[in-house]
């Protein structure tokens, strides 16, 4: 069985494209000690939900992953927000990439049908995988550490679907490391769709994916703890604008969390929780929600315009498009979006700020534009020629 994941490991949620299915998940794994009664679980349903209901050991460790985690009432464990958020050398990017991996690997072994009949008691899978880290963190040794995470040994995850356990082998057999903001620009040039919102507003200077081959974009790409500011020209990067801060809608929620719970005489809520209400327009706390982080979220929007007008006027205005994306700019939008486009005005740039349908999927949609070009696949024989 061969796998193809493009994977996004943000730090409040996970995306992932496997083999063209799209998976999002909280980037979240609660440790637990033992393996509860599973008895009398509906095989049948976790199997056909088994992304929400991932139960599983690696490496000695048994995790609650994503959406059951959160669920479970265990203490979460989640990617740190600020200066100690190195992907590299998370444990919650490495145990849930391989957990969501197993998961893939058990729903194609049991078809469309989701026959548990047809699951083997071991599975193995080769899997082609593309993935990025910041630009603050991009470079050879780390994209190496990295990779070779997943590449320098078989894996064994052992899934379990109701009383039923499946150990999973899984063999990475090539995974490539590119920067944040390329992973976009992957993205940017191959689906028109993406600028529909802005070409109804802009009919007189339209955008099309072929511009996308020549402009110069600064990307602001605002995450749950960090924002990223790389400058990209088609699909390459410029070293000397690789710069990132410590901003995000994580850092707003943190600031107002506890004062949330005294509100509500709430005993535990996770940032990951908190983030839920906010979407959940339904949620009994929801209006509250809103009300306590936006003045917090100003404040992160502040910091962020600051950082970009930096960047531009370091560019010396010569940039031809901001792109805004990433989870964080959706709630930010409101507290950013008009003081950024007064700026961008008066440069002569275009900003184009990606609509809620596009801002969180945009970068693994441009991994996996990655992950199934030629680039990839040439870069993969050079390697392979290279071992």
């Amino acid at each position: 069985m061969n796998l193809k994941i493009a994977n996004d490991n943000g730090n409040s949620e996970h995306d992932l494209i496997i083999d063209g299915k799209l998976v999002q998940q909280p980037n979240v794994f609660a440790k637990i000690m033992r393996v509860p009664n599973l008895d009398d679980v509906n095989k049948e349903y976790v199997l056909k939900n088994l992304h929400d209901n991932l139960l599983v050991s690696i490496e000695g460790g048994l995790y609650y992953i994503g959406q059951r985690a959160l669920e479970s009432g265990q203490p979460c464990r989640a990617i740190e927000v600020g200066v100690d958020n190195n992907k590299v050398t998370s444990d919650i990017v490495y145990i849930n990439t391989l957990a969501h991996s197993a998961a893939a690997a058990i729903e194609e072994a049991a078809g469309k049908d989701y026959d548990l009949s047809a699951l083997d008691e071991t599975i193995t899978a080769h899997v082609d995988m593309a993935t990025a880290l910041p630009v603050s963190y991009f470079n050879k040794k780390n994209c190496q550490t990295f990779s070779e995470k997943f590449t320098g040994k078989k894996h064994h995850v052992c899934v379990y679907i109701g009383d039923k356990e499946v150990m999973v082998e899984l063999i990475y057999d090539f995974v490539k490391v590119i920067p944040e903001g390329v992973t976009a620009s992957f993205a940017l040039k191959e689906n028109n769709e993406l600028f529909e919102e802005y070409n109804k507003q802009h009919k007189d200077a339209p955008l099309d994916k072929a511009d996308f081959a020549e402009n110069k974009v600064l990307h602001i790409a605002v995450g749950e703890g960090t924002t990223e500011f790389p400058v990209t020209t088609d699909v390459h990067f410029k070293p000397d604008f690789i710069s990132g801060t410590n901003n995000g809608n994580g850092h707003a929620i943190d600031a107002v969390i506890d004062d949330f719970k005294e509100q509500f005489g709430l005993m535990k809520l996770t940032r990951q929780e908190y983030s839920d209400i906010l979407q959940d327009e339904g949620h009994k706390y929801h209006a509250t929600a809103v009300e306590f982080i936006m003045p917090a979220l100003e404040n992160q929007a502040e910091e962020i315009l600051h950082k970009a007008k930096q960047v531009i006027q370091q560019a010396n205005n010569e940039i031809d498009v901001v792109c805004v994306y990433g989870g964080g700019s959706i709630m930010m939008r409101e507290a950013l979006e008009k003081k950024l486009k007064d700026f961008c005005d008066r440069a002569m740039i275009k900003l184009l700020y990606m609509p809620k349908k596009y801002a969180v999927t945009l970068e693994v949609s441009g991994l996996n534009v990655f992950l199934n070009s030629k680039v990839f696949a040439a870069l993969k024989e050079a390697s392979a020629a290279n071992n």
